[in-house]
């Protein structure tokens, strides 16, 4: 039972609290709030708490967040050699399209003057229900690109990353369809919480213009085909790997520190979804059998 004194109302709810604060944590104010869709009752309270402890590892690591891929990272190379994770938004993009085929079929008969007044109201309560739905997926691919990200750059051990927040792309392609249903404010907020857990500190540095410079000489890139940035001096990379290259140069810069961009990588790709993250295996070409 939660109960408020200063109005008096006892509160029966059901699990357990988890707004428990420790010692060096401040509780902020409780809020209480309806789900129409769900139809149940939320109460949630903010806490500011200080994380304890030195940071896991000692490399550094870039992340650019993008369209059709989500998040790109790479980390200081081990051994010559650095490696880079590629996270797909297909499963986001898809789900987006999805549902807002969905809701615009709704639309269409709410829009229709022959429908009825009971048929309104059912169809309303069916429109909230696609946009929770389709909220709450984003919000767990979100979740589940974090936690594989974290567990990965923990494995490599990369104790800082820096997160470049697409401003120009958000600036460059606005309205529905685009990068802005993608949310990045949540996917940056979300990306820091899960990272600091697991004792990787995330600065946000700005990304402008770190598609189009190469990560090696600092000169201008080509940037087709696309998805390819090309160097004048005659090496080309993946146009979100060199953009991550150039967000972990500007982040140890900002930071006051050094940093050593790979001259190779081994990519990794990942594509997240509301259920779990799927990892691209790599085909092996086995060579033809010789005839006999």
């Amino acid at each position: 039972m939660l109960r408020l004194k200063y109005w008096n109302v006892e509160v029966p709810f059901a699990g357990e609290p988890r707004w428990l604060a420790r010692s060096s944590a401040k509780l902020g104010r409780l809020s209480i709030a309806y789900d129409p869709v769900k139809k149940r009752w939320y109460a949630r309270v903010s806490m500011e708490a200080m994380l304890e402890g030195r940071l896991n590892g000692s490399l550094k690591a870039g992340v650019d967040l993008g369209r059709e891929i989500l998040a790109a990272v790479v980390s200081e190379p081990v051994g010559g050699e650095g490696v880079a994770l590629l996270y797909r938004g297909g499963v986001l993009k898809a789900d987006y399209f999805y549902f807002e085929r969905r809701i615009a079929a709704v639309d269409r008969v709410l829009a229709d003057p022959k429908s009825e007044e009971v048929d309104r109201a059912v169809l309303r309560e069916e429109r909230r229900r696609l946009y929770d739905k389709r909220r709450r997926r984003r919000d767990q691919v979100f979740a589940n690109l974090a936690a594989r990200m974290a567990r990965e750059l923990a494995k490599l051990n990369v104790g800082v990353v820096f997160v470049g927040y697409p401003r120009n792309i958000v600036r460059e392609h606005p309205g529905k369809g685009n990068v802005s249903v993608w949310s990045y404010r949540k996917l940056v907020a979300r990306l820091a919480t899960t990272l600091e857990s697991r004792g990787i500190a995330a600065f946000e540095v700005p990304e402008d213009g770190t598609s189009r410079v190469c990560a090696r000489h600092g000169c201008e890139v080509v940037r087709k085909p696309r998805g390819l940035a090309k160097c004048p001096f005659g090496h080309a990379a993946h146009s979100d790997i060199n953009a991550a290259m150039n967000i972990l140069k500007r982040g140890a810069q900002l930071l006051g520190c050094g940093v050593e961009v790979p001259k190779r990588v081994r990519a990794l790709s990942f594509t997240p979804a509301p259920s779990r993250v799927i990892e691209r295996k790599r085909e092996k070409h086995n060579p033809a059998p010789k005839a006999g």
